[in-house]
C-alpha cells in the first residue's frame, strides 16, 4: 500500500511538473508586444501593411464578434491568417509537417489589464520543432514579423 502511493504521488507531481513545464515552453516560443492603438485599429494597420508586402491574406476572425453570435461575451481578439506561398512551400517542402504553423498567425487581443497586445510565434521556435536547420526563410520571416509588428503598433 505504502509503494502504492508513493507511485501515484510521484505520478501526480510528475505530471504537474510536466504541464507547468509545457505551459512555460509555450510561453517562451510567444512574442508579444503592447500597442497604444485599440485592436481593430491595430488590425486595420497590420492588415494593410502585410497586404502591401505583397502576402496573401487567407483570413481575419473576430472572436469577439465570435463570442457575441454564440450569446458569451469576452474581451476584444481578432486573429488575422496570413502568407507567402513561396516561402511556406520552401518551409513544406524540407518538413511537411510544419503545415501544421503555416500559414502564419497574428493575434491581436485586449488582455485582462486592458492592454492591447499583438501576439505571435517565435519562428525560430519552428526550427526545435520541425526539421528546419538551416533554412533561410525562418530568418527572413523572424525578421518580417518584427518590423510588421512593430510598424502596426507605432504611434501614428
Amino acid at each position: 500500500m505504502k509503494k502504492l502511493i508513493i507511485i501515484i504521488s510521484l505520478s501526480f507531481f510528475s505530471t504537474l511538473i510536466f504541464a507547468n513545464s509545457t505551459q512555460n515552453s509555450l510561453k517562451n516560443t510567444l512574442i508579444t508586444k503592447t500597442s497604444p492603438h485599440s485592436v481593430n485599429d491595430t488590425m486595420d494597420r497590420f492588415e494593410s501593411l502585410v497586404k502591401m508586402k505583397g502576402f496573401t491574406i487567407f483570413a481575419r476572425i473576430d472572436h469577439k464578434k465570435n463570442a457575441q453570435d454564440a450569446k458569451m461575451n469576452m474581451n476584444d481578439a481578432q486573429l488575422l491568417i496570413f502568407g507567402n506561398p513561396k516561402g511556406g512551400t520552401a518551409l513544406m517542402k524540407q518538413d511537411i509537417s510544419v503545415a501544421l504553423d503555416l500559414p502564419l498567425r497574428v493575434a491581436i487581443y485586449q488582455d485582462a489589464d486592458d492592454k492591447v497586445i499583438i501576439a505571435y510565434h517565435n519562428p525560430v521556435a519552428m526550427t526545435a520543432s520541425y526539421q528546419l536547420e538551416g533554412n533561410k526563410v525562418i530568418a527572413k520571416i523572424t525578421k518580417g514579423l518584427d518590423k510588421l509588428t512593430s510598424a502596426a503598433i507605432a504611434k501614428k
